[in-house]
């Protein structure tokens, strides 16, 4: 089983941060699950939400600012201002993780915004740094992940889902398109769900397990992966 650390190491930093995302490879996290929007001026941002509120403090959205002046905001409200870290561009978390061995699973948010040809932007950036070995492409939006995988076929995408009346057409979606991954809320999982996707060539990532009791029912049903805010603690229940 594959740890993966959500937006980071982000029970102990700041979301979405590249102290974040370094403390996860320093426990030994196999893969980053990250979140990208476009700013003002079309540039891939590390960020969850659309609004600026709930991670910086400030008014307005992503798409209201620049580059330079999102990389100016600190991003640490979620750990009480505790860290000195702004909002990263995604180019800057490639650089990074261009000379590590990790899987960035990156998240498209392209829901309640719709950003003009993010997903052909989001796939450039990461040839340009070569690390399309290592990424895979997921979002709530399954109209984005069918969109990456005809840009690049060739790049693993995950269906994100959190409804029980969704396991259904997540699976005919990931059959006709070609769609490697499930990525599941934890509380959907049990092992006939994971058998029966495995039948058809299709793994499961699953979301967002916290604690070890969440982690027990997924060690024996061997998914595929987790994404936890707590990495080391996935880590240390696996006996790793």
């Amino acid at each position: 089983m594959l740890v993966f650390g959500h937006r980071g190491f982000s029970g102990n930093y700041p979301e979405n941060t590249m102290l974040a995302f370094r403390k996860a490879v320093e426990v030994g996290a196999d893969g980053i699950e990250l979140d990208v929007h476009l700013s003002k001026d079309g540039e891939l941002m590390v960020i969850h939400d659309e609004a600026l509120a709930r991670t910086t403090g400030k008014e307005g959205f992503v798409c209201n600012y620049l580059r330079s002046e999102l990389e100016q905001i600190k991003a640490s409200k979620t750990q009480n201002d505790r860290f000195d870290e702004s909002i990263p561009s995604f180019e800057e978390y490639c650089t990074f993780a261009s000379g590590q061995k990790i899987v960035t699973n990156i998240e498209i948010k392209s829901g309640d915004w719709w950003y003009q040809d993010i997903e052909r932007k989001t796939v450039d950036m990461v040839y340009r740094f070569g690390i399309q070995d290592r990424v895979i492409f997921s979002s709530f939006n399954w109209l984005s992940v069918v969109r990456c995988k005809s840009i690049a076929p060739e790049i693993p995408c995950g269906l994100l889902f959190a409804k029980e009346q969704d396991v259904k057409r997540v699976a005919y979606l990931a059959k006709d398109h070609g769609i490697e991954y499930l990525h599941p809320d934890f509380h959907l999982v049990d092992q006939a769900m994971v058998d029966d996707c495995r039948r058809t060539g299709v793994e499961m990532n699953v979301w967002t397990v916290n604690t070890p009791k969440e982690m027990e029912p997924l060690i024996r049903c061997k998914a595929r992966s987790v994404i936890s805010n707590y990495p080391d603690m996935c880590l240390k229940e696996l006996g790793r």
